[in-house]
C-alpha cells in the first residue's frame, strides 16, 4: 500500500478567478518548498491547480500541529520541558538553515504553534510557507507584517 500524505486544498469558485492573495500564497509555498531541504521543514511532494481548486501535497506528519498538542491536556503533559527545548532547537535549526544556508535567504514570516507540526516522536517540522519571502541579497529587504497574530518585538511596531 502507498504512503500516507497530507493534502491542503484551497478552493475557489473559478480557477480563472482565484483571488490574487491565494494565488500568490500558493505559488510562494511551491517556490519556497521546492528550493529547501532540511529535516525540520515539511516536505512538499507535489501540487496542482484544476477545476476551481489548488492542491498542495505534503508528507503526512502524525501528530499534527504543536498548537493542537500543546492545548490538549494529555498532549501538554507529554510536552515536558526537555521535549519543548528539543522542539525549539529543531525550529531554530530550520530557521538558521533558511536564513544562512539558502540562496537566496528565506524569511518564513509566520512561525507559530499552528505552523510547527510534530512527528510521532515529537520532532518538529516547520510548515506553511505561504507568506515566506525570498530575500534579494543585492538590495535592501523591507518586509511588511505578515502571518498569524501573535508576539512582535516592541521595536518592530509600526506607528501610524
Amino acid at each position: 500500500m502507498g504512503q500516507p500524505v497530507a493534502v491542503k486544498r484551497l478552493s475557489v469558485t473559478d480557477s480563472n478567478d482565484i483571488p490574487l492573495v491565494n494565488r500568490r500564497s500558493f505559488e510562494n509555498e511551491i517556490r519556497t518548498l521546492t528550493k529547501v531541504r532540511h529535516r525540520n521543514i515539511i516536505k512538499l511532494y507535489g501540487f496542482c491547480s484544476m477545476k476551481g481548486y489548488m492542491y498542495l501535497v505534503y508528507e503526512y506528519i502524525e501528530r499534527g500541529s504543536m498548537g493542537k498538542v500543546l492545548y490538549n491536556d494529555d498532549g501538554a503533559v507529554e510536552l515536558g520541558w526537555g521535549t519543548r527545548v528539543r522542539i525549539v532547537q529543531g525550529v531554530a535549526h530550520s530557521l538558521a538553515y533558511l536564513h544562512h544556508d539558502c540562496s537566496p535567504p528565506v524569511v518564513h514570516r509566520d512561525v507559530s504553534v499552528n505552523n510547527i507540526l510534530l512527528e510521532s516522536e515529537l520532532q518538529p517540522r516547520l510548515s506553511d510557507f505561504g507568506t515566506a519571502r525570498l530575500l534579494n541579497p543585492d538590495s535592501s529587504n523591507w518586509t511588511s507584517v505578515a502571518g498569524s497574530c501573535g508576539y512582535m518585538a516592541p521595536d518592530k511596531y509600526v506607528h501610524l
